[in-house]
């Protein structure tokens, strides 16, 4: 069982390229996430948990979905991460909660993918991010086949700062800049109400046919990066940057 999360589809398609090569069914955390609820997996051998990295960790409310949830123990656990740059001290959060979750830690993977932060980052030009997407398939393959051979997933190094700085780090950026506030739509909005049917934690409702944004916003970035009229921008950090409008907006062109 493949369990994932996803906010513009980077992960997203991670998973669903594992389940096509490793033959694994798929099961999106998100619904379980918004409403902080678990859920009672039934009976597999392995479970491979794919999520985005936030600040040199994985999303925490996806580790909290995990932390709720009830899993066959001794079951094999493969963490996959995506990310723009590297994955930092994910791989002692997942192991961690693996032992946890009394299951068996198979190793922590990560998959380059196309940045999709644009309050803080320059997103990549077209074709630069299609050949981002290209070069993380074959890595999609090497884990995969891992997967299916029951082999575990080659160790990562993890830099001393990186361990040190993560924890105090990670919990700045939760408190202080995970703030919905500055998001706003422009008068470019079409009122098609994509952000709200995207948003994976039910954080945004349309009010008069325009966006507004609840409390529970985790900058996944799917509103801002997925309107189709760039409509949404976070205060003026954003203005005239470039958006990913996702993974298969890429490879199908």
């Amino acid at each position: 069982m493949i369990v994932y999360f996803s906010g513009t589809g980077n992960s997203r398609f991670v998973a669903e390229k594992i389940a096509e090569q490793a033959g694994h069914g798929l099961f999106d955390a998100a619904l379980g996430m918004r409403e902080e609820e678990g859920k009672m997996f039934p009976e597999d051998d392995c479970f491979v948990f794919v999520c985005p990295v936030y600040v040199s960790a994985p999303v925490l409310p996806f580790l909290e979905f995990i932390k709720r949830s009830a899993f066959p123990e001794g079951s094999r656990a493969y963490f996959v991460m995506t990310c723009a740059g590297g994955m930092g001290a994910s791989p002692i959060y997942c192991q961690r909660m693996a032992e946890e979750k009394g299951l068996r830690y198979m190793g922590t993977a990560s998959v380059r993918m196309p940045q999709n932060y644009v309050p803080f980052f320059r997103m990549l030009p077209e074709e630069e991010t299609r050949e981002r997407i290209r070069d993380a398939l074959p890595v999609i393959s090497r884990i995969s086949e891992n997967i299916l051979q029951s082999k575990r997933l080659p160790a990562a190094k993890i830099r001393s700062w990186e361990k040190a700085a993560t924890g105090a780090i990670l919990r700045l950026y939760y408190r202080r800049f995970m703030s919905p506030k500055p998001f706003r739509s422009t008068e470019s909005c079409i009122h098609c109400g994509r952000c709200e049917r995207v948003c994976p934690m039910g954080n945004i409702r349309l009010k008069e046919g325009r966006p507004a944004w609840g409390k529970r916003c985790i900058h996944c970035m799917a509103c801002i990066n997925l309107c189709p009229a760039e409509a949404v921008e976070y205060g003026r950090w954003t203005r005239g940057k470039l958006r990913f409008h996702g993974p298969e907006h890429y490879i199908h062109r």
